[in-house]
């Protein structure tokens, strides 16, 4: 899986070399519950568990994580059997089992697999019947004859995300911003076009044809680079034209794309696969202001350059066959057809939710300390708004800093911040007085910010939903 958002996941992997017990060796019996210490861990396996197994034997005991077998030997420092864990295919809660002797001990209890992540950041859920839902109610409104083009920014797990948009939507295109969130896909079974948003280097490109990603074409000079290395590879490389139209990011300005596609026309081992643009402004206004030609509106002077040199190029007999495209997700909300060209770029739309009746993201973790503040008590550095009067707070712990606003509920109510320093948050819970530690606190991306979430901090992230 693909590191991003930056998200991580530990996982257990067979720990012990020892063998089982022997054939004839009495069975072990249940003393008690089942518990693992970490109870979550990446995918890619290799950790340490210690396992409660509940029984009364310190002899090796077998574990099984799902479909996966490890063998655990009796750890004397923590009085518990250690295990390693085995790797998993992707996010998910499997169910972890003990034998000893042929016969089962104790009970069964579970482990959740994640992506990459800080493993003591809060766990986060995604539901994935949500992205699901979401894909077919897409899927099912689409206008008839356009592309349809899956945007997967919002980090792990990418793979699953993918897997589960293709399947609902038939998408036939899925842009992602790096190579290896293109390769987690393919590797998830994604068979649609897969393209990369952003710059793509050189020496990736045999990578780049071995699992057929298409990259931006970023100017001459990288075409010269590319076709050298294609020259030694073999194989065609598909590439888009991103032209700059006012957003001031990916693309070339509008004067130099016909330059551009000219040396990929050119190149013997590179295709013209697309040509593009992203707007940076859209409003409901903007089809009306198309229709006048209003060139005041950023969206219309956006447009008409975008057209320009898409008819300088293609007036130079090149690209005939290149897709167009340009509208993302809110063209296609706001219905402004002049924009929809030959594919739309749709991503927030596969992340939307409406909570509680649909919850897309699932954000938990508990409160490590609940005390009562005396009047005049500092809060923060600076002592900048001591307390009033007495104040109850609570703790919570390794929260990591997000682009997108976060709340934080407990016992049904939303609690103010009074610090936040990533991995300790004081919260106001003054409006809860029956609040103590252990209790759970709810974490929510604000209801005002993009659904997509961010991959500025590592938080490990498994789902459910299948």
């Amino acid at each position: 899986m693909t590191p991003v958002l930056g998200l991580s996941v530990l996982v257990l992997s067979g720990c012990g070399q020892d063998g089982g017990a022997a054939a004839d060796a009495p069975p072990a019996t249940a003393s008690g519950s089942v518990a693992l210490a970490p109870s979550h861990g990446g995918l890619s396996g290799g950790n340490l568990v210690l396992a409660d197994t509940g029984g009364d034997t310190k002899d090796p005991v077998t574990a099984r994580f799902g479909e996966a077998e490890v063998e655990c030997t009796w750890d004397e420092r923590s009085s518990r059997h250690a295990c390693t864990a085995p790797a998993h295919q992707s996010p998910g809660t499997v169910e972890v089992s003990f034998s000893a002797g042929g016969a089962e001990v104790g009970e069964k209890t579970s482990y959740t697999y994640t992506t990459p992540g800080t493993q003591d950041v809060p766990l986060l859920r995604v539901d994935t019947e949500t992205v699901r839902s979401n894909a077919e109610a897409i899927r099912a409104d689409y206008p008839m004859g356009l592309q349809l083009g899956a945007v997967l920014k919002n980090g792990e797990p990418v793979g699953v995300f993918g897997k589960v948009i293709e399947e609902a939507a038939d998408v036939d295109y899925v842009f992602v911003p790096k190579l290896e969130d293109a390769i987690s896909l393919r590797e998830a079974g994604v068979e649609a076009k897969i393209a990369v948003l952003y710059a793509a280097e050189v020496e990736d490109i045999p990578l780049l044809v071995h699992y057929d990603v298409e990259v931006p074409a970023t100017d001459p000079a990288w075409v010269e680079a590319a076709e050298q290395v294609l020259a030694t590879t073999g194989g065609t490389l598909r590439t888009h034209v991103w032209v700059d139209t006012g957003m001031g990011r990916e693309g070339v300005v509008p004067e130099e794309a016909l330059p551009l596609a000219r040396a990929v026309e050119d190149a013997e081992h590179l295709e013209l696969a697309g040509i593009a643009t992203h707007f940076s402004t859209i409003t409901a206004e903007d089809g009306a202001a198309i229709e006048r030609n209003d060139t005041a509106n950023t969206t219309v002077a956006q447009k008409n350059r975008f057209d320009e040199a898409v008819a300088s190029i293609r007036d130079a007999g090149l690209g005939e066959n290149a897709l167009i495209h340009a509208g993302a997700s809110d063209v296609l909300a706001e219905e402004i057809e002049p924009l929809y060209y030959d594919l739309l770029r749709v991503g927030g739309m596969f992340f939307a939710s409406s909570p509680p009746e649909t919850r897309l993201y699932s954000w938990t973790t508990e409160l490590t300390q609940v005390k009562t503040l005396p009047e005049g008590w500092c809060i923060d550095y600076g002592c900048t708004e001591p307390t009033t009067a007495p104040k109850k707070v609570g703790i919570v712990n390794h929260i990591p800093s997000r682009e997108n606003e976060l709340t934080y509920t407990v016992g049904g109510k939303q609690v103010p911040v009074l610090l936040d320093h990533g991995t300790v948050v004081t919260l106001d819970l003054s409006e809860v007085p029956e609040a103590a530690a252990g209790d759970e606190v709810q974490i929510d991306f604000s209801a005002e910010a993009f659904h997509l979430l961010d991959a500025t901090a590592p938080v490990p992230v498994t789902t459910t939903g299948g």
